[in-house]
């Protein structure tokens, strides 16, 4: 037979080896722990109140553009003053982005930064197809904007960030610069004075930014594991295509 040579351990070294090692284990657990419950912070301080005013401001555009929204907010408010509120979400959207590039876990998604810029291009181009005016508002004053609207409150001895009520958001436009400025006092002359959403000035603007905002939306929400909207989001339509679509049901017709 072949004889299995003995060894022998010596218990008084497992002990503090065990230990070491569960110590090493729990402290990595912790750690972790510490990490998620740290970007829940964030997130519920940044990201969640981003996504909301993304998909507020989304939504309103598509009730505008495509759900002849504007007739039903006059109704609501025969005062016009759906034209503010229309631009306080505009407004929102911007201080809320220069928020979540600076904080939270999405400062270094490309995905992110895209479409936010996207958005931001969409309110800040001016070229032949999208003349300066309505809803045209270049990248320094979406940031001097979005100053306007966002302040900080204190909860449990921290400082947070918040955006003010729209009803202080109106009275602050009432005053200069803004009550001054062409591209705010342009954007609530459009709201106000367009009889529907395929004529108001700037459509396509608009159009363009919710298109971005709709992806923005869906793609944070499939990050974070939840929705603010149970069903599939529409996008708009462009004049142009709103008009192709018209010309081809037309031809339809006359087909027939």
């Amino acid at each position: 037979m072949i004889s299995i040579p003995k060894i022998n351990i010596n218990a008084q070294w497992l002990i503090p080896v065990a230990t070491a090692i569960w110590a090493v284990w729990t402290w990595a657990a912790d750690r972790k722990l510490d990490r998620e419950n740290e970007r829940a912070r964030i997130a519920a301080l940044y990201v969640n109140p981003f996504v909301s005013a993304s998909e507020d401001l989304q939504s309103r555009i598509y009730s505008i553009l495509e759900q002849g929204g504007l007739r039903t907010l006059r109704k609501r408010y025969p005062d016009s003053s759906y034209a503010e509120e229309t631009l306080y979400l505009i407004v929102r959207f911007f201080g809320w982005m220069v928020a979540v590039e600076r904080h939270g876990p999405y400062t270094q998604d490309p995905a992110v930064m895209r479409l936010m810029s996207s958005v931001s291009s969409a309110f800040a181009t001016a070229s032949s197809a999208q003349q300066v005016g309505p809803f045209n508002f270049f990248h320094p004053e979406q940031k001097d904007l979005g100053k306007l609207v966002m302040t900080t409150i204190v909860e449990a001895d921290n400082l947070e960030p918040d955006t003010i009520s729209c009803h202080e958001f109106k009275k602050r436009l009432a005053s200069p610069p803004w009550s001054d400025s062409a591209s705010v006092q342009e954007t609530l002359e459009a709201l106000r004075s367009a009889d529907d959403g395929g004529d108001i000035p700037g459509h396509d603007r608009l159009a363009e930014a919710q298109n971005h905002l709709v992806d923005l939306v869906a793609y944070i929400e499939a990050k974070e594991g939840y929705t603010l909207y149970q069903g599939e989001r529409k996008k708009c339509g462009t004049l142009t295509q709103l008009r192709a679509a018209a010309g081809n049901t037309l031809s339809s017709a006359l087909s027939v």
